[in-house]
């Protein structure tokens, strides 16, 4: 049980340095897809094939060829933090916008509402300074310009972490 908890904290960890180095989430899959199929030899050189490619995510392929030569004797083990990280890759993709997106979601609901349309979620995504918000709506006929303008100043002055962010809000 404790050997297995192990694997998943270096899965997570793998999964977070993945999302913030920029390694895509397809490239993790290739990645454990070869470590199931083929020899950890192989897996080694894909991934200095990788780094050296120069791709994006380099962060993330280099703590891989770590993690691949740590566990060189036990290929089952390096499976399964590959799988972990596989799994909880978009969670770690998610994970800042998390708070700002609860915290936000109500305020938008209520402008949206009270517009008289259905407000049916949005997404939140960071760039830097900038957010760019898409409210998703249902039974919407109305001015997209004019909405968006009233969630900006609605979400600016009701959400203290979005007053001094570049707001682009986007209606679906």
């Amino acid at each position: 049980m404790i050997e297995e908890k192990k694997l998943k904290n270096e899965g997570e960890e793998l999964a977070k340095l993945a999302v913030e180095s920029g390694m895509g989430s397809k490239q993790l899959q290739v990645l454990y897809k070869i470590s199931k199929t083929k020899p950890m030899a192989f897996v080694q050189a894909f991934l200095e094939r990788q780094i050296g490619r120069g791709l994006r995510g380099l962060t993330g392929f280099v703590k891989a060829l770590e993690l691949s030569r740590k566990y060189e004797d036990d290929k089952a083990a390096f499976e399964k933090i590959l799988m972990y990280a596989v799994m909880l890759y978009d969670y770690f993709e998610i994970a800042p916008t998390m708070k700002l997106r609860m915290a936000s979601e109500g305020v938008v609901k209520d402008v949206v509402s009270r517009q008289g349309f259905v407000f049916e979620g949005l997404e939140v995504r960071f760039a830097g300074n900038r957010a760019d918000i898409q409210v998703k709506t249902r039974q919407f006929h109305g001015n997209p310009k004019a909405l968006a303008m009233e969630i900006e100043k609605a979400l600016k002055s009701r959400v203290s972490e979005f007053k001094d962010v570049a707001l682009k809000i986007w209606i679906e």
